[in-house]
Formats: structure tokens, sequence, C-alpha cells
């Protein structure tokens, strides 16, 4: 809980010192991750997302910038043991804070960001048999006439950091970093998914996101 009020505490000051200076640059943004599940007794393999949305830019003195996104993020995750692969779609907002140095008459410019997000899960990926993380376990269920909800013991609202750099070159802008999602993302006290409890302790993702941005 507190570092969800931190993160969000994050958030309200600078969107609050963004609306205190001229947008300088408005544009469209999409990337590709590497996503693994970090849990109590180890990880999931990485798998391959992406995401793509829109980006504005806002110059601060001092050499920063914030530069706050609306994305749609895919992040996956692979389960080798029953041969499945979750993928969760996010409608997320990070608000990136950058401090770089500018070159070539302020046309490049490097930079290192920090990024904090929150996002609400809306859609689920990359499982054949169910289309949620316990698809397999939910098919059976079905055809026994058990009722299941594909949302079941997962928590849809996400929030974390990003820590990273970049260059942009006049519209294009290219950046890198590593993202920690905190809370849980599994929830499965109130489940019937006994087989399971327990594997997926304080599970949630982490992992690479590569981003190229053009900013108008």
């Amino acid at each position: 809980m507190k570092k969800l009020i931190a993160t969000l505490a994050v958030l309200m000051v600078f969107s609050m010192a963004a609306t205190n200076v001229e947008a300088k640059r408005f544009g469209v943004k999409g990337g590709v991750n590497v996503t693994d599940l970090n849990f109590e007794n180890g990880r999931t393999p990485g798998a391959l997302g992406y995401q793509l949305g829109l980006s504005w830019q806002y110059d601060l003195p001092l050499g920063f910038s914030i530069q706050p996104d609306i994305l749609y993020h895919v992040k996956a995750t692979k389960f080798e043991q029953i041969e499945s692969q979750l993928g969760l779609g996010y409608v997320e907002v990070p608000v990136n804070v950058q401090w770089g140095l500018r070159f070539a008459n302020k046309n490049i410019r490097v930079f290192a960001q920090a990024s904090p997000f929150v996002g609400y899960a809306i859609a689920q990926t990359g499982n054949e048999t169910g289309n949620s993380i316990f698809g397999e376990y939910k098919d059976l269920a079905d055809k026994i006439g058990i009722e299941t909800d594909k949302w079941e013991g997962i928590n849809r609202f996400s929030y974390g950091a990003g820590i990273g750099a970049g260059v942009q070159f006049g519209i294009l802008q290219l950046t890198a970093q590593y993202n920690w999602n905190f809370g849980n993302l599994l929830d499965l006290k109130d489940t019937d998914w006994e087989t399971i409890k327990g594997q997926f302790n304080e599970a949630n993702h982490s992992g690479y996101t590569i981003s190229l941005g053009i900013l108008f």
C-alpha cells in the first residue's frame, strides 16, 4: 500500500507540474518488451509483448522534461509446466521524468528517465484453452457445469516504475528501460485452484522495454 501511495503521489505531482508549462511536442509511441513473472519460488521464461499509444512532451528548466504517455501495453508470460502463455493487455499511463543534455544545436538529446506508472488490465491474450492463465483448469470446470470467471485470481489494477535511458534525434526518440510492477499480479486466496496456490506467491511482471516515439 505504501508503494501504491508513493507512486500515485509522484504521478500527481508531475502531472500538476506539466500543466504549468507549454506543451512542446505530441506524437505516437510504440515498442516491444520481454517480460517474465517473478514469484516466491523463481521466475518464468521471458515472453515477447508490445506497447502502442500516444505521448506528450513538456520541457522544464535545468535540462528536465516530462513526458506522460497513454499506452495499450501487452505483458506476456510463459508457463512451461502447463504449456500455456498469459498475455495481459493493460491501458497504462506512465509519466516519464527525463533529464539530459542537448547537442548539435539542440537537435540531439541524450537523457536518463524514471517512469512511475499505473494501469488496468482490459484483455487477455496468448492462451489457446480458455484465454486465461488458468484456462486448462477452467475448461475442465466448464465441462462439468461449474461457472468460471476468466479474471478470477488476477489483480487487474497495476502500478510500478521503470528506469532507463534514451536518445532523441529531432522528432525521433528511442528509449530502453527496465520496468518493475509492484504489488501482486495474482490473488489466489479466494479461488478454488488448490493445485497452484502457493506456487505464485508475490508474483508480478518485470522486464525490458524498447520504444520508438515520433514527436512533432
